[in-house]
């Protein structure tokens, strides 16, 4: 059963990197971009990670088990997205059809150094995780073996 949760905790890990890395891609690609749907230049987005409880049921056999394991939580999650609060970048361009009044344009808050060392963190998160993984899936080859 260890093993399972161990897995299930991994590929939740897996998950939110993976979400991370979509979000930091999607800041990089909207870097240049003045104009959204909402009508303002685009704002950097973030994402928040925070702890998967177990379930009621899943706790509840955990601590009333001889055999508790160190299974005290249920891997990770996405609380939520959020715009960051930076400020906007204005640039004098009279000419740009997004210019306002005295000629500036307000680029996003994107800096794509910083978002590149960001995907560069969540990338090596995802191959953490992805070893993490592999390191369980022979503990439990090793395991049926034994039992041959």
């Amino acid at each position: 059963m260890a093993f399972l949760n161990s897995l299930d905790v991994v590929g939740s890990a897996l998950t939110a990197q993976r979400y991370r890395s979509d979000i930091i891609l999607q800041n990089i690609a909207n870097a240049k971009t003045t104009r959204t749907a909402a009508g303002g230049p685009y704002r950097r987005k973030q994402v928040v990670f925070e702890e998967r409880p177990l379930s009621f049921r899943e706790s509840f056999v955990h601590a009333s088990s001889r055999y508790n394991q160190l299974a005290d939580s249920g891997g990770v999650r996405v609380q939520q997205m959020v715009d960051s609060t930076n400020e906007l970048k204005p640039v004098y361009d009279p000419n740009h059809p997004d210019a306002d009044g005295d000629g500036y344009v307000w680029y996003p808050n994107v800096d794509t150094t910083e978002e590149m060392v960001d995907l560069m963190a969540a990338s090596n998160s995802y191959e953490a995780n992805l070893t993490a993984m592999s390191v369980v899936k022979a503990m439990i080859a090793k395991t049926l073996e034994m039992g041959r």
